[in-house]
Parts: C-alpha cells; structure tokens; sequence
C-alpha cells in the first residue's frame, strides 16, 4: 500500500540535503583549516565548534517536519521512530561510557553519539513498521 507523501517529507530533505553537505564539507576540511590557521584558544574553539552547527540545524528541522506533517497518524509513527532511535541511543551511550569508565574501552568522541542517531532511525522504522503490520492483523 502506498500513501501520498506529506509536504512535510518533501521539505524536510529540501532543508537536509544542502545542510548534510555543508556538514561533510566542513568535516573534510576542518583539519585542514585548523592545520593552515594554528588557531588557538577561543578562536580554534569557534573553530572546532563549526561542523556541529549545520548537525544541530539537521536535528532542527526535525522538529520541524513533526510540527509541519498535516496527518497525525504519520506524525505519530514518525515520533514513535524517532523515539525508538533516541532510546537506542541513549542506551547504548549509557552502556559505552560504563565500558570506558570500568573496562577500559577504547575512547569514543561525543560527536558519534547523535551521528548513530540516524541509522537508528532505520532500526525505528522497521520496529514501527512490523508492529503496524501486526495490528493490522
């Protein structure tokens, strides 16, 4: 069965595709920038601080697209998708930073932790998607 697509949807990867670029450029050149200007202090800090700024925007207009969506029902499967992706990974930061703290694991920058937040949408939808399927029965 297909559904006609919100606007909302439509929107929403108008905002992120140009925002995800300019994240990922930023990425690729910000050891470069850093090596070129030597920054120190509070400059290397602003500096530093510039690929998180199009990732926040990202999680922006998320909320957006939840404020936006016109049928309630895709806007409740979508939060219960983005609830789901958030409870995985709190859980598995929660679970990480014990491994780091008493069993010595390797070091993981805080930056992964919203990262992993979009793969985890996956694993949300495909949760909301089968419990759908089994209420439908």
């Amino acid at each position: 069965m297909t559904r006609d697509r919100d606007p909302a949807e439509l929107a929403y990867v108008r905002r992120v595709i140009p925002t995800m670029i300019v994240y990922l450029a930023l990425i690729v050149a910000l050891p470069f920038l850093i090596a070129w200007l030597r920054p120190t202090g509070p400059a290397l800090w602003l500096i530093a601080l510039l690929p998180a700024f199009p990732l926040s925007m990202v999680f922006w207009f998320y909320g957006q697209f939840f404020v936006e969506l016109r049928d309630e029902y895709i806007r409740l499967l979508e939060i219960r998708k983005a609830l789901i992706a958030t409870g995985i990974v709190m859980m598995a930061a929660t679970a990480w930073g014990f491994l780091e703290t008493y069993a010595a694991a390797p070091h993981l920058p805080l930056f992964a932790v919203p990262l992993a937040w979009f793969p985890c949408q996956g694993i949300g939808a495909l949760i909301v998607t089968a419990s759908e399927r089994r209420a439908m029965r």
